[in-house]
């Protein structure tokens, strides 16, 4: 009688269950959070930020919330970076009171290359005074707090997802989303809204899991978002990925070439879409005579003036990601049948 373990690998599936659990390698679990009294005063004014961040992560199913911990000035976070090399990342805001976070950043990246360091802001004006006289390339990413601390979710899974996707996809395929904006509001604004999207989508896959293992590791298979500010950057995702990239939405004007490209997306669009005319891909400005544009190029279009803008991002992402019902349609396009699950489907 043959062994149920030895069927198993005869079919490939215990070498396939061990990739499995080798995807997401790295994983953010200490965070060195440096800002002033005042501004951690902002951060925690309705509640603790672990706490937040501990209930952020059960909401979404998600194991293992990092530890923060905070100190209030540049060189005392140097310090405690060189006493502890276990921190995965550094967040630090724009007022440290004595060396600037720029130069605090300079000389985490001289210790530590691979630390990755963030900065978060709490308005234009900060921002402004940043891009302005100082060289913000030093960072990983730039962010700005509006008030939803799903913001530090969307951060850790930002360098999460940078850090995985090449083992991951290779290891087996994980899917990916290019996101293209270089805009620090906007990206900052809908970025905690597309993870909450795609961890909604993946947790209702897992519950037509099998057992435990079987839902812990289709959390690890979510798609990967990549954020990216200019053409070059997005390009290089696409080509090295393309062939496991489940969507693309892109702002319209951003940089090419080193200078700011008014059409940079439609390019952008056109390029993917005649590598792989079935990618999905959604085009956003702030100028409604861009939509027949992108409607040629085969592309759904967002005004990103529009007050419905985030609830009209969620259901492109349902439409066209595959994170909504099973919907059949004739090929009229009308819609004759629809099931939320596969049991549903089943009995269709």
């Amino acid at each position: 009688m043959i062994e149920f373990k030895q069927l198993l690998a005869e079919r490939g599936y215990i070498r396939r269950f061990n990739e499995f659990q080798e995807l997401m390698q790295f994983r953010v679990r200490r965070i060195l959070l440096a800002s002033s009294l005042y501004d951690s005063f902002i951060l925690e004014e309705d509640g603790s930020l672990s706490e937040m961040l501990l209930s952020g992560y059960m909401d979404l199913n998600l194991l293992n919330a990092p530890s923060i911990t905070r100190v209030s000035t540049g060189r005392e976070a140097l310090t405690r970076l060189e006493e502890d090399h276990r921190f995965d990342l550094v967040i630090t805001t724009m007022n440290l009171g004595d060396i600037g976070p720029v130069e605090m950043a300079r000389q985490l990246k001289a210790s530590q290359p691979d630390l990755a360091v963030v900065m978060l802001l709490y308005d234009v004006r900060e921002l402004a005074e940043l891009t302005t006289y100082h060289d913000a390339s030093v960072f990983d990413k730039v962010f700005i707090w509006q008030g939803d601390f799903r913001i530090l979710i969307a951060i850790i899974k930002f360098i999460e997802d940078r850090r995985n996707v090449e083992h991951d996809t290779r290891t087996v395929g994980v899917q990916s989303i290019i996101v293209i904006e270089d805009n620090v509001n906007i990206y900052s604004a809908f970025l905690p809204i597309i993870f909450a999207e795609v961890f909604k989508h993946t947790q209702t896959v897992m519950s037509e899991s099998v057992n435990l293992s079987h839902k812990l590791l289709r959390m690890r298979t979510r798609p990967k978002i990549l954020l990216c500010s200019t053409y070059e950057e997005a390009w290089k995702c696409f080509v090295s990925y393309q062939d496991c990239i489940l969507g693309i939405i892109s702002d319209i004007e951003f940089s090419r070439g080193g200078q700011t490209d008014p059409q940079a997306g439609l390019r952008f669009a056109t390029e993917v879409k005649e590598a792989h005319f079935d990618i999905p891909i959604l085009l956003q400005s702030d100028s409604p005579e861009f939509e027949h544009l992108a409607r040629q190029l085969g592309a759904s279009f967002l005004l990103k003036q529009s007050p419905q803008l985030l609830q009209h991002l969620r259901g492109f992402m349902s439409e066209n990601f595959s994170f909504g019902d099973f919907v059949f349609r004739t090929t009229d396009g009308r819609e004759v049948g629809r099931a939320d699950s596969l049991p549903t489907l089943e009995a269709q």
